[in-house]
């Protein structure tokens, strides 16, 4: 009998054998054996720190270490719900959570860190980031920043009582002018005269000249959150987040004006969201504009060719650039003393408008709110706010390539959603595509769209957003 035919004449005869005689060849003590085998390995893996390397006696292979990325928060106040979407949107990247006092790879300070951890991060590793970068306090000081800078789209402003003489002096060329009455901290504001200024020798005190005539939409005044990352200081690299802008409108109509009701000049936790602005409601939900977008189609709606929009942003971009130059050379003084320069810096900048399109800086917030508890349709924005800082400095690096294969929605939403695709809300509206899509203008509008035709759009967006 040759090899085939043994072969053959084996795959033959245990074929046929009697399943019982098969089994009975398995002692059961092996079976048992291997089982035991199995937990326990399973139990030892589990115990073994991530980045260890073993041997997987059921595989008969070595594992390789599995790099986890780490990130660590620091901050002062113990309750973190305003972190919620930082945290989740981390999470998603595939980052965990450690202690400060461990190793981490990016560490997420909601206040300013230098102070405390001032060693370690004057000597960060190439594996290490921190969302600071030392010497912004120049940029988000409000005071500081308004008081010491001579910019033609800062407010006047005093500090109080070292430029008690230059007030006095400006008020007195400028008859009419009112002022808005500051805390340092940020509390107590109130809009005064100069013969309601009482206490001209106070510490603590921050006079800016208020704004009379801002533009208003249905009567209401806001403001705009224009967010912003400094990647690098010197050279500056300096980031302007376009996927939309945070409207924030003042509670009750400015009209007839009142010192005294502060809810008509001053946006406060319970501002009037973009949805809740009649003229505005139907490019924001008929038509999923962003809040820049439905401002932008309500500008062009009302005041047809006497009034464009788009001057707005370029004056926005001049005002961010200038700012943060004026103050370059301070920060690049600080950053002299660290070792590792892995630093980056998501700020907001806070700006109004005047009834004539001018755009005033109001100031620039460190660690801007990115909580949506107040308002929750403000996650989408926050949250695709956070995907896009973290991809451009790297840390969602790891994971990248597999966020778009997951199907979560919220994932999904983060990276493409419908307010990213909207466009032509003018048209949409003149035509009323959110009733009829007979007119050929409608073809865009997304209420006029098949799935298939929404899927591709939504596909070449996230395309773009992966260049």
């Amino acid at each position: 009998m040759n090899d085939a035919e043994f072969n053959q004449e084996t795959k033959h005869k245990i074929t046929h054998k009697n399943p019982k005689e098969i089994s009975s060849t398995i002692p059961v003590h092996s079976v048992f054996i291997f089982l035991l085998t199995a937990v326990l390995t399973a139990f030892v893996i589990e115990l073994l720190p991530p980045n260890c390397t073993y041997w997987n006696w059921l595989t008969n292979e070595f594992i390789l270490p599995e790099t986890v990325p780490t990130y660590a928060i620091y901050g002062k106040s113990s309750n973190e719900a305003h972190l919620l979407h930082i945290t989740k949107v981390l999470q998603r990247f595939g980052y965990k959570r450690v202690g400060l006092e461990n190793e981490w790879n990016l560490l997420w300070a909601h206040d300013y860190p230098f102070f405390n951890m001032t060693y370690r991060l004057k000597n960060l590793t190439n594996q290490q980031i921190v969302n600071h970068v030392p010497g912004c306090g120049f940029i988000t000081n409000k005071v500081d920043l308004s008081s010491t800078t001579e910019l033609n789209f800062l407010p006047k402003a005093f500090r109080l009582p070292n430029q008690t003489k230059e007030l006095l002096n400006y008020a007195q060329q400028n008859p009419n002018a009112l002022f808005v009455e500051k805390h340092n901290e940020h509390r107590q504001i109130l809009i005064r005269s100069i013969e309601d200024i009482i206490n001209f020798e106070s510490n603590n005190t921050f006079i800016q000249e208020f704004i009379q005539n801002p533009f208003l939409v249905d009567g209401y005044k806001f403001d705009i959150g224009v967010y912003v990352v400094i990647t690098a200081i010197n050279p500056l690299r300096l980031y302007i987040y376009t996927g939309d802008v945070l409207f924030r409108y003042c509670p009750i109509k400015y009209y007839p004006f009142n010192v005294s009701i502060i809810d008509k000049y001053v946006v406060g936790d319970d501002y009037l969201p973009t949805w809740q602005v009649p003229s505005l409601v139907k490019y924001y939900e008929d038509f999923d504009g962003s809040m820049r977008n439905s401002f932008d189609a309500y500008v062009r709606d009302n005041y047809n060719d006497t009034m464009d929009p788009s001057i707005i942003w370029l004056q926005v971009e001049d005002i961010i650039r200038e700012t943060v130059l004026a103050k370059e050379k301070h920060i690049i003084h600080i950053l002299q003393s660290y070792k590792n320069l892995k630093f980056f810096e998501l700020m907001r900048f806070d700006l109004i408008i005047d009834e004539n399109l001018r755009v005033y800086l109001m100031e620039a917030n460190m660690s801007p709110n990115l909580s949506s508890a107040h308002f929750k349709p403000n996650a989408l924005l926050y949250e695709q706010i956070l995907y896009s800082v973290f991809t451009l400095v790297g840390i969602s690096l790891p994971v990248r390539a597999t966020l778009t294969e997951r199907s979560d929605d919220d994932i999904e939403e983060m990276i493409t959603s419908a307010k990213n695709l909207a466009t032509n809300l003018n048209i949409c509206n003149k035509s009323n595509c959110a009733k009829f899509c007979n007119s050929e203008y409608c073809n865009l509008c997304l209420s006029c769209l098949t799935g298939s035709e929404y899927e591709i759009l939504k596909r070449s967006h996230l395309e773009s957003r992966e260049l």
